[in-house]
């Protein structure tokens, strides 16, 4: 046992992950259940934990019950940080990510773009639950605060390349549903 555990230690020169929290089923839960790090997240989203899920809402024709079923049937992070509530004032200890959020987008060139700026540290990067929209958790190590960050990344993609992100994502505890995505994106530094 010892053994295996020598196997698992982290390379000296990657980051200590940082945690986030984990919510259950549903768009208004408050109450986290747990947490995860950047490879859980990773494992999660790409074996298909949520693929049944996501199948099934990609199949949904009706506005409404597409909206009704993306909101109660998957589960979701708040890649901020650990909160005791899912709610500004509930933070425990932040992470530094930040999730910026595209909507009907074109995913393959979206993530391709994404993927080229250097600028950024990407932590992970996957389709949204719908197929039409991508998540990109990047890293701020800036001094800005996280809405601030966000706010200045959207500014600077919307300027250089009409890339526009969803203003409603930067709120620091804004959720984010957890699909299936089997070309799921993780920055090796955090393996």
């Amino acid at each position: 046992m010892e053994e295996l555990k020598q196997n698992k230690k982290r390379e000296f020169w990657k980051p200590e992950p940082k945690r986030f929290s984990f919510l259950r089923k549903g768009v208004w839960t408050t109450e986290p259940c747990g947490v995860m790090d950047p490879y859980s997240a990773y494992i999660y989203i790409r074996d298909g934990v949520a693929k049944f899920q996501t199948e099934r809402l990609r199949e949904i024709m009706d506005p409404a019950a597409f909206k009704k079923y993306k909101q109660s049937q998957f589960e979701s992070v708040i890649f901020s940080g650990v909160y005791e509530r899912k709610c500004d004032d509930g933070l425990r200890e932040p992470s530094g990510y930040v999730c910026l959020d595209f909507d009907h987008v074109d995913v393959k060139a979206t993530r391709e773009l994404l993927m080229g700026l250097e600028m950024f540290e990407t932590v992970l990067m996957f389709g949204s639950p719908s197929g039409h929209g991508v998540k990109w958790v990047v890293n701020n190590k800036t001094l800005f605060n996280h809405k601030a960050f966000y706010v200045a990344v959207y500014n600077y993609l919307k300027e250089t390349y009409h890339l526009v992100a969803d203003l409603d994502a930067a709120d620091l505890s804004h959720g984010c549903l957890l699909p299936w995505d089997p070309d799921v994106y993780i920055n090796p530094n955090f393996m």
